[in-house]
């Protein structure tokens, strides 16, 4: 039996929590993404994760599914304390690309694990964490901003690209945590995980 609801489509999110051991089922929710006039990075990405958390357990209570804790996540690159988040498009990937193009920029993410005080109650208890990391791009060019869009990789991809994939070769050096840059860091979300007597491999 699942141990915790995963609410998110991510396909590297769920491959991490495979990688821990973690026992969970995936909760389909939508949620739309919105940044708010003069919403710095950290206040988006930590409210649109609980708010995606919410929704969640607002469904699970709906769907009088079986009661689990859920995680949600978000991952948002950053630059300038401008908000870099899926493309639009390729012209709109292109140019994010270029503008990270030989810069240091960074990447946050927001781990949030939500749970029902019971069944029977709108009470909610949010345990969450955020991770910086910073990522430095080597120089690009058009040309190659446009191949790597061409792989179909960018698409879904904070910022335009995949660190985890054929966007490696445009990173350069990274400080702080890998798997906060592919989309969960590992290190925290053990830890909440843990305090939250949620099992994985080693625990």
């Amino acid at each position: 039996m699942a141990s915790i609801y995963l609410a998110s489509q991510s396909p590297r999110r769920k491959e991490i929590l495979k990688s821990l051991g973690v026992n969970f089922k995936i909760l389909t929710c939508n949620h739309k993404e919105e940044v708010f006039p003069n919403e710095n990075v950290l206040d988006f990405v930590e409210r649109n994760t609980k708010e995606k958390a919410l929704n969640a357990l607002a469904l699970i209570q709906a769907k009088k599914e079986i009661i689990l804790p859920v995680l949600t996540a978000d991952t948002v690159v950053s630059l300038d304390n401008q908000i870099f988040g899926k493309p639009r498009d390729k012209d709109h990937c292109i140019s994010m690309l270029l503008e990270l193009s030989g810069r240091w920029h960074k990447v946050y993410s927001c781990i949030v694990i939500g749970e029902l005080v019971n069944k029977n109650s709108e009470e909610v208890n949010l345990n969450y964490e955020i991770v910086e990391s910073e990522v430095l791009f080597r120089q690009l060019n058009a040309e190659e901003c446009q191949k790597y869009w061409d792989t179909g990789e960018p698409n879904d991809k904070a910022g335009g690209y995949a660190i985890q994939g054929y966007g490696a070769v445009f990173v350069e050096r990274i400080i702080g945590s890998y798997s906060n840059i592919v989309g969960l860091p590992i290190f925290e979300t053990c830890r909440i995980l843990e305090s939250k007597k949620i099992s994985f491999w080693l625990k």
